[in-house]
C-alpha cells in the first residue's frame, strides 16, 4: 500500500487476485496484480501518481471572505480528510451559508454529511466565526 492512500487497504484474494477497499467508504476495486488494484483505486478515487488530486482548486472564483474560506478548505482541512484520501471545494458562499464539495474518498462516504456538519463546519465557525457562517450545505 502506498502512504499516500492511508485509508486504503490491499490485500490478495484467495484466486490470486487482488482487493483495494478504501475503508471509510467502503468502495472497493479488483486487479489481477496488487498494482492493478491500487490504480483502479487511485482512478476511482481521482488520486494522482502522487497522491494529490486533479480536481482544480475553487478560491480563484472567489472574493473577500469566501476567497479565505476556499483557501481554507483547499489547504487546512483538505490536509485533514487527506487520511481517508478526501478533499473540501467551496462551490459557494450565500446569506452565511457554506455550500461544500466533498471529494475522493470523502465523496459517497457514509460518514461525509457527519465529516461537514459535525467537522467542517465546526472548523469554519472556528476560523471565521459563528457569525459569519451560520450554515453549511453539501455538494454533490
Amino acid at each position: 500500500m502506498s502512504s499516500e492512500m492511508l485509508s486504503v487497504v490491499i490485500s490478495q484474494k484467495v484466486d490470486g487476485s487482488w482487493q483495494a477497499q478504501h475503508v471509510p467508504s467502503g468502495k472497493v476495486t479488483h486487479g489481477e496484480s496488487k498494482e492493478e488494484a491500487e490504480q483502479t483505486m487511485r482512478d476511482l478515487l481521482g488520486m494522482t501518481e502522487e497522491g494529490t488530486f486533479d480536481e482544480p482548486k475553487t478560491s480563484d472564483r472567489f472574493e473577500g471572505i469566501a476567497k479565505e474560506m476556499a483557501e481554507f478548505l483547499e489547504g487546512p482541512i483538505s490536509e485533514m480528510l487527506a487520511a481517508h484520501s478526501g478533499f473540501a471545494r467551496l462551490e459557494a458562499f450565500q446569506e452565511q451559508t457554506a455550500h461544500v464539495r466533498l471529494g475522493g474518498g470523502c465523496q459517497g462516504c457514509p460518514a461525509s454529511t457527519m465529516t461537514l456538519v459535525n467537522g467542517v463546519m465546526h472548523y469554519l465557525q472556528e476560523e471565521f466565526g459563528e457569525d459569519i457562517i451560520k450554515d453549511i450545505v453539501p455538494v454533490q
